[in-house]
């Protein structure tokens, strides 16, 4: 079964992301892909994404992913994503592609500025 990480608040769910881990030849292992990732408008901006997203991030390293990757038509979204690390690798305006920068993400998790290195 998919990984899927949902979070409550009460009774009503505020957010949840979907993500698959698939074999790929180009990168030469597993890669995980979020095909579906919603936080819902009134819990945006407190950290409901972040915490959706990096668990996703963590969990996919954590099974032998070389690679995180997603796709968006969403500025917001894209926005998002470059903010946690993600770099666009192609596309155009209508849809994106975003893989995350392994190496960049796990310096900022241990608290070393990427820019500074």
């Amino acid at each position: 079964m998919p990984p899927v990480w949902t979070i409550f608040y009460l009774t009503r769910v505020v957010g949840f992301i979907h993500y698959v881990l698939h074999e790929d030849i180009i990168d030469g292992g597993p890669n995980a892909f979020i095909s579906a990732f919603y936080v819902s408008e009134a819990e945006r901006g407190k950290g409901v994404g972040t915490l959706l997203l990096e668990q996703a991030i963590t969990d996919s390293l954590a099974r032998g992913a070389v690679g995180v990757e997603t796709s968006t038509i969403h500025m917001r979204a894209k926005q998002f994503y470059e903010k946690h690390h993600f770099e666009q690798t192609m596309g155009d305006i209508s849809e994106v592609f975003l893989e995350l920068d392994i190496a960049e993400y796990s310096q900022a998790k241990k608290g070393v500025d990427p820019a500074r290195h």
